[in-house]
């Protein structure tokens, strides 16, 4: 049955990748350019050799994708489909993993079999392995840090843990708040996180060794280099508009501007306070959940919720089974981990609804559905009525009902999603590039090209779709910093000739 499964989750992730969503965005380009660049140079883009945090045009980013991405793009060459595969490929090991997983603790095959069903046909889940974003990576990374926990694989479980820092910013919070949790939930002796392992060669310093060694440059990285920079970026606590609201309501005509309440009450630990928890609670509003997803675009397909409606009873009666029966460690582990995944993105300034930065909460939510679900369903052979020894007619229309609504919800997503969304959105995943540097080779006989760079930054997408060396941009690239009348006219800067 799994295999079933892993082929319709298949299915919904490979049809059609390279064009759905209708084209590259400016993130997938810059992972693919990088992955390019380090597998035919060995350095990124800008010239850093084997970078273990990546610079590109715009930002430091994390690189652990850009590496996973390579050798495909080495295979395949560098076009829409090299760079999507990775992400679709970690979507369906995902699916294959939380059956792991959830089959592990509650010693339940069809549950396993379940959760991994309603994962493999969330749009949330969809979504995120149809695009190159490096959270599907990181789900990869934590579902397999924990089951390797859970199957007391700690030297597997530690390595999994650290790489997701390599992986997405918001592991940098999250990660150590589920390792402490599995450790507190758990309770393995400290001796067996560094047991010698399987090779039965290396001792416990060497272990320790190679985990010093994985977090050193991350650990500079967050601490004194450009992650630290990243977050501060995004950090509620350089939210500008915080400290506007606080003096508009401190200098409020009508208000005593002087007065004790006015500084009580508005002040920035309250209004910080504030906005971190107004994010942490959008993370599970049905707006969010079950209606219309994420607001930006380019994060969800409008119209429908980042999990199937059909889903929202079971999350409620699965959330209703795990409060009551918190003795369950299995249990304790997915309602803490439900509790802790909005936190990261709360702490940003737009981290309210932002499907990317939640998707930390996908594990659980899809669990406690299962729950939900099997509670109600008892799929395991349906119950017999007293003596007459006839299967309970109400079950089996309660999974009628099920199936079809399922169907109706899933059928109306995919429509939505391969019909409407993909014009929809062009905007938003930057259509139109692709087209007009294909026809670049009519352009070779011209002394200059002008590429407009007001609409989206262009440089990275002309380098890529006309396939220009990336050891060639490492040479060539000086800046990306308009300069005013660089030619009569025109603001701009200088690539190449």
């Amino acid at each position: 049955m799994i295999y079933l499964i892993l082929a319709l989750a298949a299915f919904l992730r490979f049809f059609n990748l390279s064009n759905l969503p209708i084209s590259l965005f400016g993130d997938e380009i810059d992972v693919g350019y990088h992955a390019w660049s380090l597998i035919t140079t060995g350095r990124d883009y800008m010239g850093n050799l084997l970078p273990t945090y990546i610079q590109s045009l715009s930002e430091w980013r994390a690189p652990f994708l850009m590496y996973v991405t390579a050798p495909f793009v080495g295979i395949l060459g560098p076009t829409p489909f090299a760079i999507r595969l990775p992400t679709a490929l970690l979507g369906i090991l995902n699916i294959y993993l939380i059956y792991l997983l959830v089959n592990k603790l509650f010693k339940n095959k069809n549950i396993g079999l379940l959760t991994a069903f309603l994962l493999s046909i969330t749009p949330w889940h969809i979504h995120y392995s149809r695009a190159a974003f490096e959270s599907t990576l990181l789900l990869t990374l934590l579902l397999s840090g924990t089951l390797f926990f859970i199957k007391k694989r700690y030297s597997l479980s530690i390595i999994s843990f650290i790489l997701t820092f390599y992986t997405y910013s918001t592991a940098n919070l999250f990660t150590p708040l589920l390792f402490i949790s599995l450790f507190l939930i758990y309770r393995p002796p400290l001796t067996k996180l560094l047991k010698r392992p399987a090779c039965r060669q290396a001792g416990p310093w060497v272990q320790f060794g190679l985990y010093f060694i994985l977090l050193l440059p991350i650990t500079y990285h967050l601490t004194l280099g450009q992650a630290a920079g990243r977050f501060k970026m995004v950090s509620v606590f350089s939210d500008n508009e915080i400290i506007y609201d606080i003096v508009n309501q401190r200098i409020s005509p009508w208000v005593d501007q002087n007065a004790l309440s006015e500084k009580l009450f508005h002040n920035k630990a309250i209004s910080y306070a504030g906005k971190v928890g107004s994010n942490y609670l959008s993370a599970f509003s049905p707006q969010f959940l079950f209606i219309s997803g994420d607001p930006n675009f380019r994060h969800s397909v409008g119209r429908f919720g980042e999990l199937l409606w059909v889903t929202a009873p079971f999350l409620i009666i699965g959330f209703v089974y795990l409060v009551a029966n918190l003795k369950n460690k299995s249990n304790q582990l997915i309602l803490v981990w439900l509790l802790l995944s909005p936190i990261p993105s709360a702490l940003t300034a737009d981290g309210a609804m932002h499907a990317t930065r939640l998707i930390l909460m996908l594990p659980p939510l899809i669990t406690i559905s299962t729950l939900g679900l099997w509670k109600l369903l008892k799929i395991t052979p349906p119950r017999l009525c007293g003596a007459c020894g006839e299967p309970r007619g109400w079950n089996y229309l309660i999974i009628v009902i099920f199936l079809i609504t399922t169907t109706l919800n899933v059928t109306a997503y995919l429509h939505r999603y391969s019909t409407h969304y993909k014009l929809e959105s062009a905007r938003h995943w930057q259509h139109g590039y692709q087209d007009i540097f294909n026809k670049s080779d009519s352009f070779k006989s011209a002394n200059r090209v002008f590429i407009n760079n007001t609409y989206e930054p262009s440089l990275l997408k002309f380098d890529f779709f006309t396939k220009y060396p990336p050891k060639e941009f490492q040479k060539n690239f000086l800046t990306d910093v308009p300069t005013e009348n660089i030619v009569k006219g025109f603001d701009g800067f200088k690539f190449a000739d």
